[in-house]
């Protein structure tokens, strides 16, 4: 059946927003660690959201999040990302 993209991307989208609302020193402290959720999606399907964060340069830092639901997406996870300045600000 494949992965549900608009699931995935829904929960992508809420781990970011989580994220969205904290600061950079949080950010910094989650370089090179990986948080995996488990978590059931809005079509009853259980799916993995991993977080990690990784040095950008120049002090920016970049959150990954990836989603699958352990099926073949698993080797081709749904992924999101965002960037942080030092400043605070989210680069685009």
């Amino acid at each position: 059946m494949g992965l549900d993209k608009e699931t995935a991307a829904r929960l992508a989208e809420a781990r970011l927003t989580e994220w969205r609302r904290s600061g950079y020193d949080e950010w910094r402290a989650m370089l090179d660690d990986k948080e995996v959720r488990l978590v059931v999606g809005e079509d009853g399907k259980r799916y993995s959201v991993v977080s990690y964060a990784v040095d950008d340069g120049e002090g920016r830092i970049r959150l990954w999040v990836a989603v699958d639901d352990g099926g073949l997406s698993a080797s081709t996870p749904l992924v999101r990302d965002e960037i942080m300045g030092p400043d605070g600000t989210f680069v685009t």
